[in-house]
């Protein structure tokens, strides 16, 4: 009960806001400050075109969005988005780049080994999943052998066994592969 209050709270939280980010109220236009929202847009990394979105929200109303102010307030932004010291960071995180740095060699260097450090950490959360899938098959299926009267059904299951006994060893060997890489020791002459 308690999962499914918590999973209906995070659905409606995220389509909030996620409509948040889509459109903005006449209020909102009204009021806002396009030099801390071109500033925030600017720190999460958004892409320039991102004023596109409130124009279009705001001009519904008759309120014109403040360009200069925004792309000011953007660029200001920009200056800690891009960090390189902190890209790795920004990487490692599994957070999508949109190119706006203008250091972009140095930033993007720093972001990708965080990137590779995600997608590693990623696959092999997979992968431990996936085992422990497996091995709940594999038990599964062994109890199935233990119980089954009918030897052509108990045969199937041995069958499956070996497959999922298989693909467990695959999955062990890929995880340890990627988890404990082999060291190459490097002599220089």
């Amino acid at each position: 009960m308690m999962k499914r209050t918590l999973a209906k709270g995070i659905i409606l939280g995220i389509s909030l806001l996620l409509g948040a980010c889509s459109s903005l109220s006449q209020e909102e236009c009204a009021a806002m400050s396009w030099y801390n929202l071109g500033f925030a847009d600017g720190e999460q990394g958004k892409a320039p075109d991102a004023s596109k979105g409130y124009a279009d929200s705001c001009g519904e109303y008759g309120i014109r969005v403040d360009q200069a102010e925004w792309q000011r307030g953007y660029k200001k932004g920009l200056e800690l988005y891009c960090i390189p010291e902190l890209a790795y960071r920004k990487g490692r995180e599994g957070t999508e780049y949109q190119g706006v740095c203008p250091n972009d060699e140095t930033f993007l260097r720093q972001f990708e080994r965080g990137r590779q450090e995600y997608q590693l950490a990623a696959r092999l959360n997979e992968l431990s999943n996936a085992i422990s899938q497996n091995e709940q098959d594999i038990y599964q299926l062994e109890q199935r052998i233990r119980k089954e009267n009918d030897s052509a059904q108990r045969d199937s299951y041995r069958y499956q066994r070996e497959r999922a006994i298989r693909r467990d060893r695959a999955l062990r060997d890929e995880y340890n592969r990627l988890r404990y890489p082999p060291r190459v020791i490097e002599f220089k002459l």
